[in-house]
C-alpha cells in the first residue's frame, strides 16, 4: 500500500502553516505545509490504519538547522484531523481559519470542511491553548549561565558514562558546573538525585539540552530563547481571540508583537509579565464567551460521516 500516493491522490486541503500563516515570516523563513486527505476504502474497511503521512524532506546543515532544501510537510487523515480539531488542538484548529493566500490546494470536500469551521471552537480551547503556551514558557526560561553549566557538565560527564560511577562520587572534585546540597546535585536547572549513576545523569542532561535544540545562539545572544517566547505570547493571544470571537483572523492582527519578541526586542521580564496579563484577560473572555462549553460532537461527527460517504461512494 503506497501511503504517499493515497495521501496525495485523496488530498482535500493543503496550506502553508507557521510563520507564513501568522504573517511573521521573514525572507529567510522556512515554508511548512499541512494538509488533510480522505482515506481509501482499504484504510476504512481493511486492517491497516493510518492517521498521518509525513512527506517532509529532511536536510540539515552542520549546526542542525534546516537548509533551504528542507521542507516540513504533513498530511492528516480526515478523521485524525477532525478529532484533534474537535479537541481544539491549537496547531490543528487554527488551520480551519486559513486565509486564501495560504491555501496551496483545495477541492470541494476541503471547502465543505472549512465551511464548518465555526462548529469546532468551544470554551475548552482555553485550557488547550494555555497548556501549549505553558510548555513554550518552560522551554524558553533556561538562562545563558544555566545552559552553559548543562553543556559543560554533559561534555565532562560523558567520559564517565560507561563506568559504574555514582554522581556523589564526583563531589570531591569540586567541579564548577555541579553544586551538591543536602538532597540533590544541581546542574544548570536540573536537580538530580545524588545516588544515581553518572550514565543516568548524562542521559537526563542530554534530554534537557535537546529541548534547546539548535537555538543556543538565541540563548547566548538574548539570555533566553526568543522563538519559544514568541510562541508563548502568540498561543495565548490566539486563544483569547478564538474564545472571544469564535475565529482567528490571518495574518494575525498582533503579528508585529510576535515578530518583535522573536527578534529579541523584548526582555524576558516583559514577555513573562505580558503572558500573565494575557492569561488573566483570557479568563475574563471565557466568562463572556458565546462559545459552547463542550464540543459539538454530534454535529461534527455527522458532517464527517457524510464527507466520507460521499468520497467512498464516488470512488
Amino acid at each position: 500500500m503506497n501511503l504517499t500516493q493515497i495521501a496525495n491522490d485523496n488530498k482535500i486541503l493543503e496550506i502553508k502553516v507557521g510563520s507564513h500563516l501568522y504573517g511573521t515570516n521573514t525572507p529567510t523563513s522556512d515554508i511548512d505545509y499541512s494538509g488533510i486527505f480522505l482515506p481509501s476504502k482499504a484504510l476504512v474497511f481493511g486492517f491497516q490504519r493510518v492517521e498521518e503521512v509525513n512527506l517532509s524532506i529532511m536536510d540539515k546543515d552542520e549546526a542542525g538547522k534546516n537548509t533551504q532544501n528542507a521542507v516540513d510537510r504533513k498530511l492528516y487523515e480526515l478523521r485524525k484531523f477532525v478529532k484533534l480539531a474537535l479537541e481544539n488542538n491549537p496547531n490543528l484548529i487554527e488551520q480551519l481559519f486559513v486565509n486564501e493566500p495560504n491555501i496551496v490546494y483545495i477541492n470541494d470536500a476541503g471547502r465543505a470542511l472549512l465551511a464548518q469551521k465555526h462548529l469546532f471552537p468551544h470554551q475548552g480551547l482555553v485550557k488547550k491553548f494555555k497548556g501549549y503556551a505553558f510548555s513554550q514558557k518552560h522551554k524558553m526560561v533556561i538562562r545563558t549561565d544555566k545552559f552553559h553549566e548543562l553543556e559543560n557538565a554533559f561534555n565532562y560527564l560523558k567520559a564517565y558514562a560507561d563506568q559504574k560511577t555514582l554522581l556523589i562520587e564526583l563531589k570531591e572534585k569540586y567541579l564548577p558546573f555541579m553544586k551538591f546540597n543536602q538532597d540533590y546535585c544541581v546542574i544548570g536547572d536540573l536537580n538530580l538525585q545524588k545516588g544515581i549513576f553518572v550514565k543516568k545523569a548524562v542521559s537526563m542532561i542530554e534530554e534537557r539540552l535537546s529541548k534547546v535544540g539548535n537555538r543556543k545562539t538565541l540563548i547566548t545572544k538574548y539570555g533566553f530563547d526568543t522563538k519559544f517566547a514568541s510562541n508563548l505570547i502568540r498561543l495565548i493571544l490566539e486563544g483569547k481571540e478564538l474564545v472571544s470571537t469564535g475565529e482567528i483572523v490571518f495574518p494575525l492582527a498582533y503579528k508585529q508583537t510576535i515578530l518583535d519578541i522573536k527578534q529579541g526586542l523584548w526582555t524576558i521580564k516583559e514577555v513573562l509579565d505580558y503572558a500573565e496579563q494575557l492569561e488573566a484577560e483570557t479568563d475574563v473572555a471565557v466568562e463572556k464567551s458565546d462559545l459552547p462549553s463542550k464540543p459539538r460532537f454530534d454535529e461534527i461527527e455527522q458532517f464527517t460521516i457524510q464527507l466520507l460517504e460521499n468520497h467512498l461512494m464516488g470512488g
